[in-house]
Order: structure tokens, then sequence, then C-alpha cells
């Protein structure tokens, strides 16, 4: 990995950013959320893939399998679930009535007669390939992968595996459209350097001390087109007297026992904290191309970056708590919510004058810190997979 200036044409540039489209986001495996959102026969999800102006919809089965498909119906290909998530025995097309099983098969047709020769068992929701690993779903649009989950997550799902993913059953979700290329918003998330400036207020406290004053790394690691960081963190970060409300939202003895065994099995994974350091945040471990799957002291929590045009991106963060149970609990997840959302959007508050810049012309690249070099593996992954002729050739 070279350490010159990191060009900035692929945050731009139109003509790349359709490359990316067939070659990165057509190609690639991309995440679309955890099993436990489609728990129950007929619970489904459908998530918007902009950039490739498709609409996917996630159900689980009556055999308990869970499929992707294309949400758009065989007849006159409207749209056929127009909610973003529920439950349905059957699929429902609105506009003519054609009805589908929750396997993606087609269950009815009014007036049939009146279509000759029709083939029922061609004319099911178009299939889109779906595997899933560790319980977070992942999708390819290709009409046939080249590459299967695993082979895609080579190393980094050996690394990865066996991470427990705790306090699933209460999630929050953040979502941003921003004027931005999806990398200005993902790189945002991938560095600590910028924390004292943009953050001095709200976790400069957490992520740096007199020793580590610009929140230097603690670790970063390779995978192919994966990577993984870990964040100083300031172990002797307490709230100060005049703050008795953040001390009572940061305060361990708010956990239940199960809780906190939970959190101890978490973190006692090699993959959590692997330098196993006290002085420690969190990692970000990005998986390619637009996923952080991050870890922190009480569990999982991932960033989405999705594209939508050249300077337009949507940021989809979910945070997991254990739900509530009592007064004291809910008061701490609202706290920790009110506080996440304040972080976020200090972030978020600075991309749309990043791509201004950018889009000026007035640099041609980047000077990159060592503290970045989790930009520069970006950057330079999405101009392999760019070239590669095949996802075997970018792999590699």
């Amino acid at each position: 990995m070279d350490n010159g200036p990191v060009p900035l044409e692929s945050y731009r540039s139109p003509e790349l950013f359709a490359l990316e489209r067939e070659r990165v986001f057509r190609r690639a495996w991309l995440f679309m959320g955890r099993v436990e959102r489609v728990a129950k026969p007929g619970d489904f999800l459908v998530r918007e893939v902009e950039i490739c102006n498709a609409s996917i919809l996630i159900i689980r089965g009556k055999d308990g399998q869970v499929r992707a498909f294309h949400n758009v119906c065989p007849h006159r290909a409207n749209l056929v679930e127009t909610r973003r998530e529920g439950n349905a025995p059957a699929l429902v097309c609105r506009y003519h009535g054609w009805s589908f099983n929750n396997d993606g098969s087609l269950r009815g047709v009014p007036d049939q007669e009146m279509f000759l020769e029709l083939d029922k068992s061609k004319c099911g929701l178009p299939p889109v390939a779906l595997e899933i690993w560790n319980g977070w779903i992942f999708i390819n649009l290709a009409e046939k992968p080249e590459v299967s989950l695993d082979e895609f997550l080579g190393s980094f799902k050996d690394y990865y595996d066996g991470v427990e993913a705790i306090n699933l059953d209460c999630s929050v979700v953040i979502e941003t459209r921003l004027k931005c290329n999806w990398k200005v918003v993902a790189d945002a998330f991938v560095e600590a350097y910028h924390i004292p400036s943009i953050h001095r207020t709200t976790i400069k406290s957490m992520f740096s001390n007199r020793e580590n004053p610009f929140g230097r790394l603690l670790d970063a690691q390779f995978f192919g087109p994966h990577r993984t960081i870990s964040m100083f963190g300031n172990a002797e970060d307490t709230p100060r007297e005049d703050q008795p409300i953040v001390a009572l939202a940061r305060d361990p003895s708010i956990y239940r026992p199960e809780v906190l065994e939970a959190s101890a099995r978490y973190m006692s994974h090699p993959a959590v904290n692997p330098t196993k350091q006290p002085g420690w945040s969190m990692d970000a471990s990005t998986i390619f191309p637009n996923l952080n799957l991050d870890a922190g002291f009480n569990g999982q929590f991932t960033h989405e970056y999705w594209p939508v045009s050249v300077n337009e991106c949507l940021h989809r963060a979910t945070y997991y708590f254990p739900k509530p149970t009592n007064i004291r609990e809910r008061f701490q997840l609202e706290y920790m919510m009110a506080w996440f959302v304040d972080v976020i959007y200090e972030d978020l508050g600075n991309v749309e004058r990043t791509q201004r810049g950018i889009d000026s012309g007035a640099t041609k690249g980047m000077q990159l810190s060592e503290s970045e070099v989790s930009i520069r593996h970006s950057v330079q992954q999405i101009e392999k997979w760019l070239r590669a002729e095949t996802v075997a050739d970018a792999l590699q």
C-alpha cells in the first residue's frame, strides 16, 4: 500500500460512479439486515438499492427459509409490497390483484382464463441470491453471483466468525439523506483523527488523552477488500461532578446480570478489541463495499452507506440495545440515543461541505495520515474492482 496522495476522482466523476454501479454494487454481496427482522413465517422487509434501481423484498417462508426477491410483479412490473416491513401470509399486487405465496411462487391470477397459455410456474416473483452469515443477511444482484458469500468474505469470515450478536431485542435506526458521494460519509466513520476537532464537546475525552491527543489507532488489519481498525479509548474518562445525568446514564450497575454476562462473552472474542488493551473504545470493521460492522463495549452496531447518485447518498445507522424493563433502563436508552444522534450529526453536518470542496476541483487528491489508513485502503479497493473483469480478479 503506497503512501502518496489518494485520488479524489471517484468521489466526483459521473463516469466512475456508473462503473461503481456495474462493477461494485451489481457484483458484490450487499448487506440487508439481521435475520431477527424476519423472525416468523410471513415476516418481510423491503430494502431499496437505489444505485441499481432495485427494490428488494426479503421474506421468511412457511418452511422457515429466508428468501429474497425483486419487489416487482411479473404481470405489469408494478411494485408488489409498498410497506417497508410487516407480515404477509400472501403478497398481493395492488394493481391487478395478482397474489404470491411467501416462497415467491404465483398464488392467484384474477380472471385467469383470459391469459392464454399462462404458465404459472414461471410467473413467480423474480428471485435474488441471498445468503446468511452469523445472522447477517446479504444479497447479490447478479443473475448468477460469481462467488459465494463465503468466498466474498474470505479471511475476514474466519477472523470474525462467532462474534456473538447481543442486545437484538431493541434496535434503533437513524436514516439521513445527504448531498454527497457515499464514500465521503463512509470515510467519516473510519478514523478518529477528526474527533478532537469535530467532536470536541461530545466524545473528544473518550477517544483521546494527553498521551494520545489525536486518537492514533491501536491496530489495523486487512482482509482482501475488507478491513478492521481498532480505535484508542481513554480508560480514565469518567463523567465530571457537574454531569450527574451523564453519570446516571453511564452507570454500569444499571445493567441486568444477563446483559452483563452476554457482554462478557461477546467481549472475550479475539476479534473484539483484538489487542485486548484497556485503552480501547471500538472496532470499525468494513465489509466491502458499504457496511461498517462496528463493535463497542455494549455490542455491535452498523453503518450503511448507500449511493443514490454521484453526489447523493443515504446513511443508515442501526444501534442495538437490551429491551428496557424499567424506568431507569428506559431513561438510559433514551439518553444514549439522543447522545448518539448528537454525535452522528456532528459528523454528517460536515460531509456536504467536504463534497463542495471535492467538486470544486481545487485538489486532485487527499493527503492521508496513518490514522486514515482505512480510507486509503477503501479507495484502492474501489479502483481495483473497477478495473477487474471478474470478481475473482477483484478479490485477489
